[in-house]
């Protein structure tokens, strides 16, 4: 019986093991066979046959900024930055944490960067709330995402973003911040996607960038999102000194 009970356990076990592997295998296949390739000293992008006239446009804006962003976040990496352009949403959601990914993906979706590379749906793939143009600067936002990685991957998730946004010159409109109180303290520490997208993150983590720049140079921003000193070594003041005092820049400018 004890015998009986332990096979079936086995069985279980080999079951959920088998479950796992499957669920995960997208996530090391970023690039499905048959992909065809573009590549520069810059960027290595692999795209869907058939999607040609998208690949280009998008090859060409990486070709033009990418350099530029590079010499402003000073990142002297030489090797091209992996991007991998996908036909359809769900196809950019299995690579990204499996199968599992399809169950909960919001609606607006349309890219991340994981370890550095780029993962993009198409600027011509149909996408709520999304235009060709939007989809198409967002693939800057990636593009600062990863060269955010290779410089410091432990930056946090509110820096990383506020940085992507700002150097892909994606600046909230008044209704964007309008729709969302100012985020607190605690919120601008959250490592979710979706609690961050929710609370006007995009946003609110634009303006973060813009007054810190403004207020202290981009060679003081660079030098904290490089890592290894705090807040008072670099801008003189705490993290929540320095939030405070954002809140207000935030009330005065909008």
């Amino acid at each position: 019986m004890k015998k009986e009970r332990r096979k079936k356990t086995m069985r279980i076990l080999a079951f959920i093991v088998a479950l796992v592997i499957i669920q995960t295998l997208p996530i090391f296949f970023l690039k499905p066979m048959g992909y065809e390739t573009m590549a520069d000293k810059n960027i290595e992008m692999y795209y869907a046959p058939g999607e040609q006239k998208g690949a280009e446009e998008v090859f060409e804006l990486l070709q033009l900024k990418s350099g530029e962003i590079k010499q402003k976040m000073n990142l002297e990496i030489n090797e091209p930055i992996q991007v991998y352009l996908y036909k359809t949403q769900n196809q950019l959601a299995l690579r990204e944490a499996g199968f599992i990914t399809l169950t909960f993906a919001p609606s607006w979706h349309i890219g991340d960067s994981h370890n550095g590379n780029v993962m993009m749906v198409s600027p011509y793939t149909k996408v709520k709330g999304h235009t060709y143009n939007s989809i198409l600067n967002a693939t800057l936002h990636e593009l600062v995402h990863a060269i955010n990685y290779r410089i410091n991957p432990k930056l946090s998730y509110f820096w990383d973003n506020g940085l992507a946004t700002y150097l892909a010159n994606q600046k909230p409109n008044e209704s964007d911040l309008s729709s969302h109180n100012i985020p607190t303290f605690k919120q601008m520490q959250t490592n979710n996607g979706l609690e961050f997208g929710n609370m006007g993150g995009y946003a609110y983590a634009y303006m973060y960038i813009e007054y810190l720049d403004e207020t202290y140079g981009w060679d003081k921003v660079l030098d904290y999102a490089s890592g290894g000193k705090s807040y008072e070594d670099v801008f003189g003041k705490s993290e929540l000194e320095v939030y405070n005092d954002w809140c207000d820049y935030c009330v005065e400018n909008h």
